[in-house]
């Protein structure tokens, strides 16, 4: 076996292991040396492929998102107007979630409770996913009229400042409550549509309605 093939295998060994562990627990409790036990792999070898414990878990978060992306991406039928858009992407998403508990796990930690040293990189990581997250909710964008005066760009804008602060709320509310992690990312997903579609939508009647 050539040298550079047994380094991927190496490294790749590596990555499983650590996503078994990150994808079970958050960052401060996730253990290198558990990774190498699950691995077969000694310390020395692991901080050969990777650095530090930082540049595993920030590689993990990197693959969960792109996982993510990839099952979206694989999930994408014609753009669907209003309502029924949206919840297209987001029971994808949580389709995803379901059938892959560890990368959800690595997802929902790196945002409701990443480690403080880190929340830079995390961003940087993330960006990918977050650009991708963009397209589609302009692509939604484009089914619906605006009203008058409101861009495009004004639209995506609001959407995405409105997600930042409802996952800020998701993560102030981990560090408070120190809670299930799991009863967290549940009432998370359960709330995201339903607040999406009021934001786009709204909740005050325009002229006469029947029911």
């Amino acid at each position: 076996m050539k040298k550079e093939e047994k380094t991927k295998r190496t490294r790749q060994r590596i990555l499983e292991a650590a996503l078994a562990e990150f994808g079970t627990k958050n960052y401060e409790k996730a253990s290198v040396n558990a990774i190498c036990a699950e691995s077969q792999i000694s310390k020395g070898l692991l901080y050969h492929n990777f650095k530090s414990k930082d540049e595993l878990y920030l590689e993990c978060v990197r693959v969960s998102c792109e996982k993510l992306m990839e099952h979206l991406q694989a999930h994408a039928g014609p753009t669907a107007g209003g309502p029924a858009g949206l919840r297209e992407l987001l029971e994808a998403r949580q389709d995803f979630f379901a059938q892959n508990p560890h990368y959800g796990h690595i997802f929902f930690t790196s945002l409701l409770q990443p480690p403080d040293h880190l929340l830079g990189q995390i961003q940087q990581v993330r960006g990918r996913f977050d650009d991708y997250l963009a397209q589609r909710y302009r692509a939604l964008l484009g089914q619906i009229q605006l009203r008058r005066g409101v861009t495009m760009e004004q639209a995506l804008d609001y959407m995405m400042d409105f997600q930042q602060m409802f996952n800020g709320y998701f993560r102030q509310r981990s560090q408070e409550d120190g809670g299930d992690l799991n009863a967290l990312i549940q009432d998370h997903e359960a709330k995201l549509f339903h607040l999406l579609d009021r934001m786009l939508y709204g909740i005050a009647r325009q002229g006469p309605e029947t029911d």
